[in-house]
């Protein structure tokens, strides 16, 4: 397993008080080894000497989140203190975090989780869930980093249904097309480029990810913008055509749609978040 250890000091990857230029939090990264297909990575995060609130964007990923120790968070004003599923999400999600927390995630694809846990997509969809045989598992607060991965490595070698994997494959391609395949197709044109039928490939991604393959790809053509929006310096216009985006008005559409907001006005509220506490995570690609 290649392992990343970070500890982000700016806004824009991570949370930190601008104020006094001090990090807030450390978080470590890891690249997942054996079972790459199916998780984009692992990640842990320690909260220093301050509660920190954490805005997530809307996300086509699933996340086990895992509470180290005795720990406990907050998301939507709601305890949680037990491994959670967090579903694909369709809106902004709200998190606390009290100062001291350990809290360690593994950010799976859209259809990654479906090999350790055959959870429907509709039960997790924009829901966070107590994980199915992971209400009596803690894991030791006392651990290193390394130790924790491998303990959850262990686990998920536990989990994993090598039969499950194979009905994950068409959303897998899928999704591979639309987010790095360059060629935006219609779907119904995706569909008969690969003879497949789109009532079967809709049931399927219903049954796994919780939304229909065109509601799946409005969602990844908005997160690829976002992830542009963000970390590049490019104009709005080109953003828009480099998602996808029929025109302007289209991608304003689908902003306002995911995030209550405007292109414009998104950006406005990341450099106000730069400039002030930095007291949101629109890095999204952590969490």
């Amino acid at each position: 397993m290649q392992v990343e250890n970070k500890t982000y000091r700016w806004a824009a990857e991570t949370v930190v008080n601008k104020r006094e230029e001090k990090a807030l939090v450390k978080i470590d990264t890891y690249k997942p080894g054996q079972f790459a297909e199916l998780i984009d990575r692992i990640w842990l995060m320690e909260v220093h000497n301050e509660d920190v609130e954490l805005l997530v964007p809307p996300s086509q990923y699933v996340n086990l989140v895992i509470p180290i120790g005795d720990c406990s968070y907050e998301r939507e004003k709601s305890v949680v203190k037990e491994i959670q599923v967090e579903g694909g999400s369709l809106k902004s999600t709200k998190f606390r975090y009290s100062a001291g927390s350990r809290v360690m995630g593994v950010r799976f694809f859209a259809y990654g989780l479906y090999p350790f846990i055959q959870l429907q997509g509709n039960k997790i969809l924009n829901q966070s869930i107590t994980c199915p045989g992971g209400e009596a598992k803690r894991f030791d607060g006392d651990l290193s980093s390394p130790e924790l991965v491998a303990d959850l490595n262990r686990m998920l070698e536990n989990w994993y249904v090598e039969k499950a994997e194979e009905s994950i494959v068409p959303i897998r391609d899928f999704y591979r097309h639309y987010r790095w395949g360059g060629e935006n197709v219609p779907i119904e044109q995706y569909c008969r480029d690969r003879q497949t039928n789109y009532s079967m490939l809709r049931r399927r991604f219903e049954t796994i990810v919780g939304i229909s393959p065109k509601k799946f790809e409005r969602l990844v053509k908005f997160r690829k913008a976002l992830c542009q929006l963000i970390d590049g310096d490019d104009k709005l216009s080109a953003v828009s055509a480099d998602s996808g985006y029929f025109d302007q008005a289209h991608f304003i559409r689908e902003f306002k749609l995911f995030l209550n907001a405007t292109p414009s006005q998104y950006q406005a509220f990341i450099s106000r978040a730069k400039k002030e506490s930095g007291l949101v995570n629109y890095n999204f690609r952590l969490f």
